[in-house]
């Protein structure tokens, strides 16, 4: 799925970890070379859907500004999920 915006973004990707299936990454390219993640638990319960972000910031999501090695080590451990 690719989202533009006033800040340039061209890409969002979800990825899923491959050892715990609760575990994803965000992860948006922009224009300008940087990539940030943002990290989360998600439990899908019969009556609802629920999300803890790890690294919050008082309340808030928090996303790492992170370099694209840095990035491919990481996403080693993941597997891209198909947008529906």
């Amino acid at each position: 799925m690719i989202k533009r915006s006033r800040a340039n973004r061209t890409e969002k990707a979800t990825y899923r970890n491959n050892r715990n299936e609760h575990k994803f990454i965000d992860v948006v390219h922009h224009g300008d070379g940087h990539y940030y993640m943002i990290q989360y638990i998600k439990h899908e319960l019969p009556e609802r859907t629920v999300v803890n972000y790890m690294g919050t910031r008082c309340g808030r999501k928090q996303k790492f500004r992170i370099g694209k090695a840095t990035l491919i080590g990481i996403l080693e451990d993941y597997t891209k999920v198909k947008e529906v």
